[in-house]
């Protein structure tokens, strides 16, 4: 459905288990602009997310829509038109697919949920790592031999095994970002 005489919409047949949509273009946009790509799932109220673009240079691309079911729009595009829902249908029970022709310039300033998502994860690896050092470090601070240990009743833990460990969390870390989240 035509949004407007720069935007428009479709609903999108879309199973539970849909991870990545695929949007291209069969006709060419006009010089100097391309389309900014949006999706909305079924929610009680639109909730419109920005994904990406397409121009005429890159005519298609694979979206990751798998994580963007909770409806929080994170990014920092221009929503996808007002009226938007009236146009693409009234029935907020399938998924949605919305494109607006955009100014290049204007596109290469848009960020995705994505990137977002992106930035968000090389923080959390950024802090987690900066953390795990300190903690490492103020252990590794008390660290006596065994000819240096008097009896207390406290536990001892051998630096061997924190080092283990700290080189396996780095590990699990680096390969997924998110693994300690399940």
């Amino acid at each position: 459905a035509v949004v407007s005489t720069q935007s428009t919409g479709c609903n999108v047949a879309v199973v539970a288990d849909t991870h990545h949509l695929v949007v291209f273009t069969t006709e060419p946009f006009p010089d100097g602009f391309g389309g900014a790509i949006y999706f909305n799932w079924p929610n009680p109220a639109p909730s419109w997310q920005y994904l990406g673009f397409i121009t005429n240079e890159k005519p298609s691309a694979i979206f990751k829509i798998s994580q963007l079911k909770s409806g929080s729009n994170p990014s920092s595009a221009p929503a996808f038109g007002g009226a938007a829902e009236a146009a693409v249908g009234s029935s907020l029970q399938q998924p949605q697919l919305g494109v607006s022709v955009t100014s290049l310039s204007e596109l290469a300033q848009m960020t995705t949920v994505n990137d977002n998502r992106s930035l968000n994860v090389a923080s959390n690896v950024q802090f987690v790592q900066g953390m795990l050092e300190n903690l490492y470090n103020y252990l590794t601070s008390f660290a006596v031999t065994q000819q240096e240990m008097t009896p207390c009743g406290d536990s001892w833990v051998k630096i061997g095994h924190l080092n283990g460990w700290y080189e396996r969390f780095k590990s699990r870390m680096t390969n997924d970002p998110d693994f300690w989240k399940k």
